[in-house]
């Protein structure tokens, strides 16, 4: 699923703030570019460092839902995704 480049720099911002690294970090991953058409990326590397903290069920859920949703839809919510990935990582 493709993402507005404003939707993919939150991503960014995000997962920058969760790593505490400047853009392009992680291999070059953590950039709005690859999250414009990878916005499932964001979840993943924006959670890798605090998912054992978290209650199983919780992670497993939003993973789940929202990699079926980003992966095999065109219309998926883009802002409630970013919205609970937000939720989660202040968790």
């Amino acid at each position: 699923m493709r993402i507005s480049h404003d939707d993919a720099l939150t991503l960014e911002i995000l997962v920058r703030k969760v790593h505490n690294c400047e853009r392009f970090g992680m291999g070059m991953y953590i950039d709005a570019d690859h999250f414009e058409t990878n916005p499932f990326d964001a979840a993943l590397i924006a959670l890798s460092p605090i998912w054992k903290t978290m209650p199983k069920e919780t992670v497993e859920d939003f993973l789940y839902r929202w990699d079926c949703s980003l992966r095999k839809e065109d219309d998926a919510n883009i802002s409630q995704f970013i919205q609970e990935l937000k939720e989660l990582v202040n968790y």
